[in-house]
């Protein structure tokens, strides 16, 4: 048998190098009392030409998409939006109109031997995007939370959600669907997971005035807090609260505050500090800045439970871990492998890691400073979708966890815990191309083109791993 082929019986595969030829292996046929199963011979076959691929594209560097593969297994789209007299299309998007991450994503899917187009979204010609979605396999939705409401149609938004959700009802998958941003990317998901090894257990959801002044005031009380509203991506509307000129009771439920007790308030998107009393603070969570709430500083109008459940209207009450101001570790994942962690420290001396008020330090995920903690994530992991309520969809292709350091909770001497602060799954930045957003991807170094590119072509690699699973009805 010449090296490099595979024999089962009477069929011998030949030649490594042809295996990125081949146009499927479905069409296998089964060998007569050979030393492997088809099944195996065409998992073998399937890893051969993934390594072939590999090589093909080793240490190259494609700044243009790729040419499509000619008879691809799958086709894919890296769907975007175009935000209406935004220059390039808006502040993501690089001068040729386009994200500057989405051709290294879309790259990473053909790099597998499937195809992927970049298409547009305009909120004006839906019916057209309708009929050319139904040509794809998959989405991958790059379109940042809320471009989608500048300067568009009204219901733009739940046009192009509804949709998305009917690509997911004919089995093509979208990344991340709409209810798969809505149930992990929710502040109430932490409510959900409170009870899994990366949950906070004192975490409670309001999504009335009542339930929000019944419960802040019974939890304030006993210990300082953190209230966190549903929208926003960069620390506006996240409070950490502090009860002043009043001792804390001794245990949860002995005392509930009033409305004249007074509270330090510190909003993380800028660690400015504002002290109020509990009912300014509740007036200005329910309505806004009034007159009975008093005299706000922070540049955001409150109101967060405006709308109601159904339109995202809730806080989050939480336990404040005073060792946030160590600041937050970010997981960065795809699908269910860890590609890096990131630890943020809050710099000028405040608690926030947000913002852009941070220090950076990358590790690999093998990291042993962090061991535990992905020990824990990788064991929650396999549970995660039914407790957030999607268990018939795949774990986003691309997303974030940011947890928070606190002592531990069954009290062991000198042992760190670290508990869920956020998810997120609605566009994930990719922080080695996105300096270079309004420019071009072409002014990105060599060293962040070939760091990026690990992420995104690992980003295409799941991405059919993904489509393949669904397929033999495993998600």
């Amino acid at each position: 048998m010449a090296a490099g082929s595979v024999a089962a019986g009477a069929v011998t595969f030949v030649g490594v190098n042809q295996l990125a030829q081949l146009k499927g292996l479905d069409d296998i046929p089964a060998g007569q009392g050979g030393a492997y199963e088809v099944s195996l011979i065409r998992d073998e076959l399937a890893c051969l030409k993934k390594q072939v691929l590999k090589n093909k594209h080793a240490g190259k560097r494609y700044d243009e998409l790729l040419p499509q593969p000619a008879d691809p297994k799958y086709k894919v789209a890296v769907v975007e939006f175009n935000v209406p007299g935004a220059k390039n299309g808006g502040t993501d998007k690089g001068t040729n109109g386009h994200r500057i991450d989405s051709i290294p994503i879309a790259n990473g899917v053909i790099k597998t031997g499937n195809s992927c187009d970049i298409i547009k979204y305009y909120d004006d010609k839906h019916a057209d995007f309708t009929k050319l979605a139904q040509g794809y396999d998959a989405f991958i939705v790059r379109i940042n939370p809320g471009q989608l409401s500048q300067g568009t149609l009204a219901g733009t938004q739940e046009r192009f959600d509804e949709l998305m959700t009917g690509m997911v009802a004919k089995g093509k998958a979208v990344w991340s669907s709409p209810k798969v941003q809505t149930s992990m990317g929710a502040k109430d998901a932490l409510v959900m997971i409170n009870k899994m090894s990366i949950g906070l257990p004192d975490t409670y959801a309001y999504y009335s005035p009542e339930e929000l002044e019944a419960g802040f005031k019974k939890c304030c009380a006993f210990q300082p807090r953190v209230i966190k509203q549903n929208r926003g991506s960069a620390g506006e509307g996240i409070w950490l609260c502090w009860l002043q000129d009043k001792a804390y009771c001794k245990n949860f439920g002995d005392a509930s505050l009033l409305d004249s007790d007074k509270v330090k308030l510190m909003e993380m998107n800028d660690n400015h500090v504002e002290y109020h009393t509990v009912g300014e603070f509740l007036e200005f969570c329910v309505n806004g800045p009034t007159a009975k709430a008093g005299k706000w500083t922070s540049t955001f109008p409150g109101k967060y439970l405006e709308g109601g459940k159904e339109a995202g209207g809730q806080l989050v009450d939480q336990r404040l871990l005073p060792r946030i101001s160590e600041g937050e570790v970010r997981l960065l994942m795809v699908r269910d492998v860890l590609h890096m962690i990131i630890h943020k420290k809050p710099t000028g001396g405040g608690l926030s890691a947000v913002g852009g008020i941070s220090d950076y330090t990358y590790y690999g995920p093998d990291a042993p400073e962090y061991a535990g903690l992905v020990a824990n994530l990788k064991k929650d992991i396999p549970h995660l979708k039914e407790v957030l309520g999607i268990a018939g969809e795949s774990l986003p292709l691309l997303w974030t966890a940011d947890f928070i350091p606190k002592d531990a909770e069954d009290g062991t001497p000198g042992k760190t815990d670290y508990v869920v602060g956020e998810f997120n799954c609605s566009c994930v930045g990719i922080s080695k191309f996105q300096a270079q957003c309004g420019g071009s991807i072409k002014a990105v170094s060599d060293e962040d083109y070939f760091d990026g590119c690990l992420l995104t072509d690992l980003m295409g690699e799941k991405a059919i791993d993904i489509l393949d699973d669904a397929a033999k009805g495993i998600l």
